[in-house]
């Protein structure tokens, strides 16, 4: 498969790589062959690599193995033995080799563990580290660097049960019984898969050896396939979580263009596919809390370049109005765990970035905007990768301000993600929804909703908005604290924004009072 995706498969070899081979600062060169394989820290920019790379994707667990540091930096280089690592670490380099590559990128070899500094450097690194790889080796089922890649199995699981019906109108046909939602069990839901990390890995790598429990699994461009189903997945076995590389931008990403109306902005499908990777992201887990920019700032990066925009902590500059209406599903973690606020500042209270929660992000294609953007700023924490950690940010912009109060369901019954909000104005019907970003927030205390868009829908128009709470009156300062939506029909004569029968849209009424206030 891996030769058949590089001599034959367009989108596969349609890619970002660069004009030149490209390799990252530093590799795994196996030197020799056999048992105690000898290996070597190739510096890359010293001793030109001839050959192609592979990767690894894998988890740590507690594993204590070997890692390069500032003290074995100069050891390394000069020659170790595969003996010094762990089983998986063994593994990849024996398919490494075995494929015809000797050159493997493993992150805990190629980073320096014990400087922020070049942590922070590689980081910024990643979109062309792994989509210059010639094949990804992922270690999909296991848990620890200590596991390996391969395991006992009993081969009938892949092959299937045979079935031989007597029936006479089926003589001479034979049905084979597998598993059904075998991609999702083998790939999806493996261990590896629910790292955030993998995300971007899964995305960025042209091509994806997946060593599962039971069977090895291929991903690329065009092919989901498996020891079951060696040339494809057949569509019985194809879901919404099948296809992971049809988030990518670039390739698979236009195909969307037949889906949206894309006279106003020709990249309309790129956004699309970014809200998706965006869902796929926040459904995985990260070790470290202050890497949630980082680890997908290699998708970011692949992005600013195709699309020319600016990048806002997860959020993009030509559709960031209808952008910051993305909402925490269920109020909760991909895990089940309430959604919760990092316990460090890592992005501004309206980026998805600053909380662990699951996130559906706002669609941009058919809003009309009635909030006006005056200003983003975000001010990263290096300059090595722009697009990760950041210092701060903010958003000033315009818009209709309602104040209301959101008060704590009396029956335990009540959607804990859908809260009713009355405003303080009369007239003003109380049929209007939040949506918290974290449940114990906002219940009994002054909030604010900041009206950005409308949306038609079968049932009326779709009001939505920003739930938000005041930090200082005065310099008109405000955080977000859940998304704010409302029905048209529900409307109360006072109400800022009213139906047009002239232009059968809700807009905003004559008479509207628009207020600037800053978003931190």
């Amino acid at each position: 498969m891996l030769q058949y995706s590089l001599k034959q498969h367009t989108k596969c070899n349609a890619s970002r790589r660069q004009p030149e081979p490209y390799y990252p600062p530093r590799l795994v060169e196996i030197l020799s062959h056999g048992e105690g394989t000898d290996l070597r820290i190739c510096l890359t920019h010293e001793d030109v690599p001839t050959g192609p790379y592979m990767t690894l994707s894998h988890r740590w667990g507690n594993a204590s193995f070997l890692k390069l540091t500032l003290s074995n930096l100069s050891d390394l280089v000069k020659r170790f033995s595969t003996a010094d690592l762990p089983r998986t670490f063994q593994d990849a380099i024996f398919v490494a080799r075995k494929l015809g590559c000797k050159y493997l990128w493993i992150d805990s070899l190629c980073i320096i563990q014990n400087s922020t500094e070049d942590w922070l450097h590689e980081a910024g690194l990643m979109s062309e580290v792994y989509a210059n790889s010639h094949c990804n080796i992922a270690a999909t089922w296991n848990s620890s660097s200590d596991d390996g890649l391969f395991t006992q199995r009993n081969v009938s699981e892949v092959e299937g049960i045979v079935v031989v019906p007597q029936w006479p109108s089926l003589k001479n046909t034979t049905f084979r019984v597998v598993e059904f939602g075998l991609w999702d069990s083998l790939v999806t839901s493996a261990g590896l898969n629910k790292r955030a990390w993998v995300v971007q890995e899964r995305l960025l790598a042209p091509r994806i050896l997946h060593f599962g429990r039971t069977q090895l699994a291929w991903e690329c461009q065009e092919v989901d396939a498996c020891e079951t189903y060696p040339g494809d997945l057949p569509i019985a076995q194809q879901s919404a979580q099948t296809r992971h590389k049809g988030l990518d931008p670039d390739t698979d990403g236009k195909e969307l263009q037949l889906m949206f109306d894309n006279r106003s902005s020709p990249n309309l499908h790129a956004y699309h596919v970014w809200n998706k990777i965006v869902t796929a992201y926040t459904a995985g887990e990260l070790t470290v809390a202050s890497d949630k920019l980082v680890a997908i700032s290699g998708l970011a990066k692949n992005l600013h370049t195709l699309l020319h925009d600016e990048y806002l902590a997860g959020l993009w500059k030509g559709t960031l109005a209808s952008d910051l209406l993305w909402k925490v599903i269920g109020v909760k973690q991909a895990n089940g765990l309430p959604s919760a606020r990092a316990a460090q500042y890592r992005a501004p209270t309206w980026s998805w970035a600053a909380l662990d929660g699951h996130i559906l992000p706002g669609r941009p294609d058919t809003l009309r905007i009635l909030a006006f953007i005056e200003e983003a700023v975000i001010q990263p924490s290096v300059l090595e990768n722009p697009l990760g950690q950041l210092k701060y940010g903010w958003i000033r912009l315009r818009g209709v301000l309602l104040q209301g109060i959101v008060k704590r369901p009396e029956s335990s019954a009540s959607q804990p993600d859908k809260l009713n909000v009355s405003f303080s104005a009369e007239n003003i019907t109380t049929d209007h929804w939040i949506f918290p970003d974290i449940q114990d927030e906002i219940f009994d205390q002054s909030i604010f909703c900041l009206i950005v868009s409308t949306k038609n829908q079968y049932d009326g128009t779709l009001i939505r908005g920003l739930a938000l709470h005041c930090i200082n009156i005065v310099e008109s300062t405000y955080r977000r604290i859940g998304l704010f939506e409302g029905n048209h029909k529900s409307l109360g004569q006072d109400f800022p924004v009213q139906y047009s029968p002239s232009t059968r849209r809700v807009e905003l009424s004559k008479d509207a009072e628009l207020k600037t206030i800053v978003l931190v």
